[in-house]
């Protein structure tokens, strides 16, 4: 009979190959997991980077949707586990590995592992390892990276195999040193992206929004190449940043989505007014800010996704790109003006 960490395998690896949407000359981040997800539609519509909400997918198909996160965002899914005492720094045969700092950049599900590499199967990245890239891939990481944060291990049924000693002799956990990788994994590891990557210097006046525009990718696409970079909104002139030496050609087409709220009232890109965006307020408006900000890289600061009621999130997201335009004091308070408005909302 088959295990439950066979099932979550056996979904995750059907699914590698499968490409989100390609319109206006970019990736676009619209997949076909968000819709079959409870909860979870806002992703796909919102334009937002979905290797988390994958996963989540993968869990409901296998059925075993309460033994992981349900969620977009990678920095919940390690207090989730870790909530759960079930997070450790050692692989183990389906577990989730959370990637960046604190693990919030990336996530995938382990299916094999040994003594330095860990092969996993990730949604929205590419044979870069990117985590913001445009489809499921399998891949091939080392376990040592500095960029591997830890895993989080589901409850099975029939326990978890893992690398972690401490594990030893518990009940619900079987040790192995390592487990033997499947047949067609990527051999790339971190050290791979350097001939699909190129380095520029940072201009006076430059940020990182403007960089990641320009090579016509996400702020978070930058943010993966760059680990080092630990403020999306702090860089300065000289500074060195790697970004894609390249964009990807499309192998599948989708049709572009609307990217305003289907409100007629906010279908307009002219600026509405402060009013509508306060403590308390409740509009179309405020959805069709936080699509916007998703879009330019900002949906960090969103754990459950854009809505219409005005948030802190909305806010620290609103900040965060006031001052990547290089605005200060009254400029970057986090509320929208009229200028926010049109450099976000085209």
């Amino acid at each position: 009979m088959s295990t439950q960490a066979a099932k979550v395998q056996s979904i995750a690896k059907a699914e590698i190959g499968y490409k989100e949407g390609y319109s206006n000359g970019h990736w676009n981040n619209e997949e076909k997991y968000a819709a079959e997800v409870p909860t979870m539609a806002w992703v796909s519509a919102g334009g937002y980077p979905w290797c988390a909400l994958f996963v989540s997918w993968v869990a409901l198909k296998a059925g075993v949707a309460d033994l992981y996160p349900r969620s977009a965002s990678c920095p919940y899914g390690v207090s989730w586990f870790r909530g759960k005492d079930r997070f450790s720094e050692y692989p183990a045969i389906g577990a989730q590995v959370f990637y960046g700092s604190g693990g919030g950049t990336h996530t995938g599900i382990v299916v094999a592992y040994d003594s330095t590499t860990i092969t996993t199967v990730e949604g929205n990245t590419n044979t870069s390892g990117s985590p913001e890239g445009d489809g499921v891939y399998l891949r091939k990481r080392n376990r040592r990276d500095a960029n591997t944060y830890g895993y989080g291990y589901p409850k099975f049924a029939e326990g978890i195999t893992t690398a972690d000693p401490s594990k030893k002799g518990k009940s619900g956990f079987t040790y192995k040193a390592s487990a033997a990788a499947p047949a067609g994994a990527s051999s790339t590891g971190s050290t791979s992206t350097a001939s699909k990557t190129k380095t520029v210097t940072v201009k006076a006046g430059q940020t990182l929004g403007v960089i990641a525009a320009s090579a016509g990718v996400s702020i978070a696409t930058i943010l993966g190449l760059n680990p080092g970079i630990k403020d999306a909104d702090v860089i300065h002139p000289g500074d060195k940043v790697t970004v894609p030496a390249a964009t990807p050609k499309p192998t599948a087409t989708a049709k572009p989505k609307p990217s305003t709220p289907s409100s007629s009232t906010a279908s307009t890109p002219k600026f509405p007014g402060t009013k509508y965006f306060k403590a308390g307020a409740s509009n179309a408006y405020v959805t069709q800010l936080g699509k916007a900000l998703v879009k330019k890289g900002y949906g960090r600061f969103y754990s459950v996704g854009p809505g219409p009621t005005w948030s802190n999130s909305d806010r620290s997201a609103v900040k965060a790109f006031q001052k990547a335009q290089g605005w200060s004091g009254s400029d970057a308070d986090g509320y929208p003006g009229s200028e926010t408005w049109a450099r976000l909302v085209k």
